[in-house]
């Protein structure tokens, strides 16, 4: 595999991860505060704000085993070229 291809990976994994982060803090956040009653709209964006920062930190710390996505990449790709 081309080391762009792979480095598009990886990029693309830490994304998704970053986004997985922040939506779960988001959604256990907003339910905390709401079994608490301090639902308001500055609270919500304030939460949204942190969720993401925290997210972008904890995605940058993640290391990816690119040998795992060779071959996760390799089998998704396999089922496809039997088609043809």
């Amino acid at each position: 595999m081309k080391k762009q291809k792979l480095k598009k990976l990886v990029k693309s994994a830490k994304k998704s991860i970053k986004n997985t982060i922040k939506s779960d803090l988001i959604n256990e956040l907003t339910s905390i505060t709401g079994k608490l009653g301090q639902d308001s709209k500055k609270l919500t964006k304030e939460i949204e704000k942190g969720s993401k920062q925290l997210a972008k930190k904890l995605s940058k710390e993640i290391k990816i085993d690119k040998s795992t996505l060779i071959e996760t990449t390799v089998e998704e790709k396999a089922p496809d070229a039997l088609k043809h």
